[in-house]
């Protein structure tokens, strides 16, 4: 009999939940500074600081949650499953 290591579908499905979170975080954070630019372009205007103030908050946010969801993730690849096939 051919003993083969089983598939790591644990780290597998974990790495491509980090890149499917990567990809979100980076699709707002590029509106975000879609937002600051055109806050920036319209500074002749009232309440220019508003997309500016909101592109601003939303990076802080969404950078905030990306680094704890993706801390969460990479130390749940590290552990060691209970049950050993």
């Amino acid at each position: 009999m051919i003993y083969r290591e089983p598939l790591p579908l644990k780290n597998i499905s974990l790495w491509c939940l980090l890149i499917c979170c990567g990809l979100i975080a980076a699709y707002i954070v590029f509106v975000a500074i879609i937002s600051i630019y055109v806050g920036m372009n319209h500074m002749q205007q009232d309440g220019f600081w508003m997309p500016i103030l909101a592109g601003m908050i939303s990076i802080i946010v969404i950078l905030w949650v990306f680094l704890g969801f993706s801390k969460f993730i990479l130390n749940r690849m590290k552990e060691e499953d209970i049950i050993n096939i």
